[in-house]
C-alpha cells in the first residue's frame, strides 16, 4: 500500500513538472532580463531593495503603490541574481498544477492528468510564469486557498487567501464571498469569524504599517487612480471618442493633494463622482468591456518571445474602434503571428465549448452548489475590474475553468458511449 501511494505521488510530481518545463524554456528563450511588461521593473527593484537592506522604498515606485508579497518572494531567491524570479515562479507554477490536480481529484474527475496538459498549453499562465509579475504567485495562493476551502480546512484557506491579497489587492473583498458561503452552509459563527480574521491578517498588518510610517491607514495607493483612470476614464474615452492616454491626462489635471495618499483619495472621489453622474451610461457600456475578459491569451506569448512588438494602445483601439482595428494595430502585419493566432483560436474555441459542456453537465447532474460557487467566483474577477478587463483578469480562475472543461469533455464522452450502447 505504501509503495502504491509513493508511486502515485511520484507520478503526480512528474505531471506537475510539465508546465514548469514550458516556463523554463520560454524564460530562457525570451531572456531573463528583457521583458515586454513595464511593471516588471518595479517588482525587480523592490525585491532587490528588500534583499539589500530590507526596505520597501523605491525611487521608481510611488509610495505604497505596490504591496510586498511578491517582492518578498523574490528576496528569498536573491542569491540567484537575475534568475531569482524564475526560481520563485517555477515553484508557483508547480504549486498551481499540484493543487489543481488535487482539486480535480477532489471533484472526482478521473482524468486529472489533463489539467497539467492544459496548463502547459495555456499561453497566459506560462507567460506569467516567465516574467517577474505578481500574478503567478497570486494564482498559486488563490488555488491553494480554494482547495483547502472545499476541503473544510478553513483556517489554512484563510491564511492562503491573506497571502494572495498580500500579492495582489484585487482579492481584498473575496473573503466576503467565502464567509457568506460558510454562513449559508451553516458553519459555526466562530469558525466564520476566524476565517475573516485570518483572511485579513496580512492586509491589516500592512495597513497598520503604513499608518505608523506615513500617518495614512491605506493598504495601497493605487485603488483611487485605478477607479478614476480605468473605470471612469475608460468609459469617458469611449463615450467622447478620445484616446485613453489623452483622457487620462485630462483627468490627472483634476486630481488634488500634496502627497500620493491625498492624490489617491482625490482620484477615488473624482472617479466615483463621474461614475455616479454617468451611472446608466456606464452600465450600458460595461458589457462592451466585459467581453474583453475572454480575450485570447496568445499574444502575450508572442510579446514574451519578441515575435511581435506588442504595440501599446491596442486596448484603446479595441475600446473605440473594435476588434478588427485592434487586431491589425497589434500584429502590425506579422503574417506568421496571425496564422499561429488563428490556429490557437480554434483550440481556444474548443476549450471554451468544453467549459460550457461542463456547466451544462453540472446543471443536469444537479450540482447546483458547485455551479453557484463557481459562478460567484468567476463573477468576482469578471465584474470587479470592469473598465480595465483583459486576459490577465481571467488567469486566477483558469485552473478552475480547465477542471470544468475536463469535466465537460468527460460528460460528452459518457453521453456518446451511452448513446452508442443504446443504438447497439
Amino acid at each position: 500500500m505504501r509503495k502504491l501511494i509513493n508511486s502515485k505521488i511520484t507520478i503526480n510530481i512528474l505531471w506537475a513538472l510539465l508546465p514548469c518545463v514550458a516556463v523554463l524554456v520560454l524564460t530562457l528563450a525570451g531572456g531573463v532580463k528583457n521583458f515586454p511588461f513595464p511593471d516588471t521593473t518595479e517588482y525587480l527593484e523592490l525585491g532587490q531593495n528588500l534583499s539589500n537592506n530590507f526596505t520597501f522604498d523605491s525611487i521608481n515606485t510611488s509610495i505604497c503603490r505596490r504591496i510586498p508579497g511578491y517582492p518578498l518572494c523574490l528576496m528569498f531567491f536573491s542569491f540567484l541574481g537575475d534568475y531569482a524570479f524564475l526560481a520563485a515562479n517555477l515553484l508557483f507554477i508547480f504549486g498551481i498544477t499540484w493543487f489543481g490536480m488535487r482539486l480535480t481529484e477532489k471533484c472526482k474527475i478521473k482524468y486529472f492528468y489533463a489539467l497539467p496538459i492544459l496548463i502547459f498549453l495555456s499561453p497566459g499562465l506560462i507567460t506569467l510564469g516567465s516574467v517577474p509579475l505578481s500574478e503567478i504567485a497570486f494564482i498559486f495562493l488563490l488555488t491553494m486557498s480554494i482547495y483547502y476551502f472545499i476541503s473544510d480546512k478553513f483556517i489554512i484557506s484563510s491564511l492562503a487567501l491573506s497571502a494572495a491579497t498580500f500579492c495582489r489587492p484585487i482579492s481584498i473583498l473575496l473573503f466576503l464571498l467565502f464567509a457568506i458561503w460558510m454562513l449559508w452552509k451553516k458553519k459555526k459563527v466562530v469558525l466564520v469569524l476566524f476565517f475573516i480574521v485570518g483572511a485579513n491578517l496580512l492586509p491589516i498588518f500592512w495597513t497598520a504599517r503604513n499608518y505608523v510610517k506615513y500617518d495614512y491607514p491605506v493598504y495601497t495607493t493605487i485603488t483611487g487612480f485605478n477607479l478614476l483612470y480605468y473605470k471612469a476614464g475608460s468609459y469617458l474615452s469611449w463615450k467622447n471618442n478620445i484616446p485613453f492616454n489623452d483622457m487620462r491626462t485630462q483627468l490627472s489635471k483634476q486630481i488634488e493633494g500634496d502627497n500620493i495618499f491625498e492624490q489617491n483619495a482625490s482620484a477615488g472621489r473624482l472617479g466615483r463622482k463621474i461614475l455616479l453622474d454617468n451611472f446608466w451610461g456606464f452600465c450600458l457600456w460595461a458589457p462592451r468591456d466585459m467581453i474583453q475578459f475572454f480575450m485570447p491569451d496568445i499574444t502575450p506569448l508572442f510579446e514574451r518571445m519578441h515575435i511581435i512588438s506588442g504595440n501599446r494602445g491596442t486596448l484603446d483601439v479595441l475600446r473605440r474602434k473594435g476588434l478588427l482595428a485592434a487586431f491589425n494595430h497589434y500584429f502590425n502585419n506579422n503574417i506568421g503571428a496571425m496564422i499561429a493566432t488563428f490556429v490557437y483560436l480554434i483550440f481556444y474555441f474548443v476549450l471554451f465549448s468544453a467549459m460550457v459542456a461542463g456547466i451544462i453537465r453540472l446543471f443536469i447532474e444537479k450540482h447546483y452548489e458547485k455551479l453557484i460557487f463557481g459562478t460567484l467566483l468567476m463573477g468576482y474577477f469578471w465584474i470587479l475590474p470592469i473598465g480595465n478587463l483583459d486576459w490577465r483578469f481571467r488567469m486566477p480562475i483558469m485552473p478552475l475553468l480547465f477542471i470544468l472543461a475536463v469535466y465537460g469533455v468527460k460528460g460528452l464522452l459518457n453521453w456518446q458511449l451511452t448513446r452508442k450502447l443504446r443504438i447497439e
